[in-house]
């Protein structure tokens, strides 16, 4: 195994990419990238950052960034298989992120190494570093809590452990939520909570130690829980999402929040389910038959061919027109952009249908096409222009339109989406087909039980 000795020292390789990819990430592959109460980050003690974990690598580039200010950068610890390869353990290292031996990926005979890695990161600590772990050890496909594994809290104990209990070591909660997993120009907000401590399972550590860790375990995820939306029925998951996403809208309109404020969509989300876990408390039937609705309502929708957004927008042929036309209008941009961005924006594709876990689709599509392809297609076309023009001007505008027209590409194809919904809807609608009309029917029905529910 590869030598993790300084992995928290300073690095300016480290540093020059760091500052590259801080941009590339909240600037161009996010459309808006937001870390919420970021004045609840600790500095200058030693912390064990955890997160909730839903979208891969992508989850441990939003703790980088959420922390960019802090001169310290967070070592990551990751599952072990992944340094399987030579090249690839040696570019995980210099990422500052070591691994974690567990029994599904790399067998009981490997666990061992594990007390080698606890005791750098409980050093790391001791030096007033940063060490970032994801409790799951595994990444959820939705907005769920899976149950906090020990490890961080092994690692805590440890480094207090070794400091006599003198030291304080700090836990920081951070939990992630997303507007959309997969595809660029989407929306990722970071919610930091309250760093603690937990110096009052000392005693129990020097007695029971698992059972100490458990406690640690169990209290911090109660702590991120608190951040973020966690739906906890997975089996009504698929209900649970779809009223939250109908009901949404009504609920920012009646506390008049900002629809286009990303944070407040999760303000609402939470309030949303948290009413239908109280429904489900205290009206079991009239629970069940919302749910009945909600489910019926989906598979009406799949029928349909349409998006649930497209049932709570008026009928406005004024409305419809104006989208259709500028679709139109825009249509030679929208080739150009297509065609000009259609080698490094798919290049990522080549990779992602060989995975299996779409999680991790994201990605490779950021760090593929975003990182590499980009810039490099960003010299070539360069090259090209100089060759044949010798116009620096041109190459000037070249660079500025790439990443433009990358940005204009994105917000066109989510405009034709929304005219072939809209299209569709009119002859739907025009038709009287039976299972538009049903679809119709019961939206206004979950959306007026949820008005009584949330009155």
């Amino acid at each position: 195994m590869i030598s993790f000795e300084n992995i928290n020292k300073p690095d300016w390789k480290y540093e020059l990419l760091h500052r590259y990819v801080n941009v590339v990430h909240n600037y161009i592959f996010y459309h808006h990238y937001y870390v919420i109460h970021k004045e609840r980050l600790s500095k200058n003690q030693p912390l064990v950052v955890i997160c909730n974990h839903q979208n891969g690598l992508s989850d441990a580039l939003g703790i980088l960034f959420a922390l960019r200010n802090d001169p310290r950068r967070p070592v990551f610890i990751a599952r072990a298989d992944i340094f399987k390869r030579e090249i690839a353990a040696k570019l995980l290292r210099f990422l500052k992120i070591m691994p974690a031996f567990r029994v599904q990926d790399t067998g009981v005979e490997n666990l061992g190494e594990n007390e080698a890695i606890f005791n750098k990161s409980a050093r790391i600590l001791l030096d007033d570093g940063i060490v970032g772990l994801f409790p799951e050890a595994g990444h959820e496909d939705c907005h769920h809590l899976g149950t906090f594994k020990k490890g961080f809290a092994r690692i805590a104990f440890q480094a207090a452990e070794m400091s006599d209990f003198k030291k304080p070591i700090m836990i920081q909660p951070l939990a992630h939520h997303y507007s959309n997993y997969f595809g660029m120009q989407r929306e990722l907000m970071i919610v930091v909570g309250e760093p603690f401590g937990f110096e009052d399972l000392y005693d129990i550590y020097k007695q029971h130690p698992q059972r100490a860790q458990k406690l640690l375990a169990e209290r911090a995820r109660v702590e991120v829980k608190e951040l973020m939306l966690d739906i906890e029925d997975k089996a009504l998951y698929e209900e649970y999402d779809m009223v939250r996403t109908i009901y949404r809208e009504a609920y920012l309109n009646k506390h008049q929040l900002k629809a286009h404020y990303f944070p407040n969509h999760l303000t609402a989300d939470k309030a949303v389910v948290k009413a239908l876990d109280e429904y489900h408390n205290d009206n079991p039937e009239g629970f069940d038959k919302l749910m009945k609705q909600t489910h019926e309502y989906i598979r009406h929708v799949e029928r349909l061919h349409l998006r649930d957004w497209i049932f709570g927008k008026k009928l406005s042929v004024l409305g419809f027109w104006f989208r259709f036309l500028l679709a139109i209008v825009l249509t030679p941009l929208v080739v150009f952009s297509f065609l000009y961005n259609l080698l490094p924006y798919n290049v990522s594709s080549l990779v992602t249908r060989r995975i299996k876990d779409p999680m991790l689709h994201s990605a490779f599509h950021f760090v593929i096409g975003a990182l590499f392809a980009y810039p490099i297609w960003y010299i070539i076309t360069s090259a090209i222009l100089w060759a044949t023009t010798g116009l620096w001007w041109l190459v000037l505008v070249n660079l500025v339109v790439l990443p433009l027209s990358l940005v204009f590409y994105q917000h066109s194809k989510v405009l034709w989406k929304k005219v072939y919904n809209r299209v569709r809807r009119w002859k739907f609608w025009f038709r009287g087909t039976t299972s538009y009309v049903r679809a119709v029917e019961l939206r206004a029905q979950i959306v007026k039980t949820m008005d009584k529910l949330m009155a």
